[in-house]
């Protein structure tokens, strides 16, 4: 039983790297190229065979479940829950800690999750325009590199598929 901050704090850190875990297999995995390329072109997807309807709803299940048992610690760990405890910047923030990683990027989703932490914190000193300077230097992020700090390597998805002398067509698949 964990009874201590500390340890909701160990707890979360072994969420997340079997989610990370998690993710990083399913990408690899039948499941995740069916994902992916539902993703890139899903008329393209139906096309070759593959059950839209049911990867979608594989997708769905994957984050309702990965979500209630995140949710089912944090409830714990802050003794009582409301939907006031969520507000609407909040899920903003989770929004742009993605697209700020870069999409498809589970690097990339790390990365914009701890800039998206720790960026206010550090803006502490600027108080009053604590909120303009973070979104001031999202929005130069954002510009400098619209596909995000760490974009998804394509090739890197179907790594076991290209073997040694083996390369991807220039359109991808």
């Amino acid at each position: 039983m964990v009874t201590s901050k500390t340890g909701y704090y160990y707890l979360m850190i072994f969420l997340v790297v079997l989610g990370v875990a998690g993710a990083n297999s399913l990408r690899h995995s039948r499941v995740g190229r069916a994902w992916h390329f539902i993703r890139e072109d899903e008329d393209a997807a139906l096309a070759m065979g593959v059950n839209t309807a049911l990867f979608k709803l594989y997708a769905y299940i994957t984050g309702a479940v990965w979500a209630s048992m995140v949710g089912a610690v944090y409830a714990v760990s802050m003794t009582a829950i409301a939907p006031e405890s969520f507000s609407y910047s909040q899920s903003v923030l989770i929004l742009i800690a993605v697209i700020l990683g870069g999409l498809g990027s589970i690097p990339g989703v790390l990365i914009g999750a701890v800039l998206v932490t720790v960026l206010p914190e550090l803006l502490r000193a600027v108080a009053s325009f604590r909120l303009l300077v973070f979104s001031i230097l999202m929005v130069v992020f954002m510009i400098a590199r619209p596909q995000g700090l760490w974009p998804e390597n394509v090739r890197g998805v179907f790594k076991a598929r290209t073997g040694p002398g083996r390369t991807l067509p220039a359109g991808g698949l």
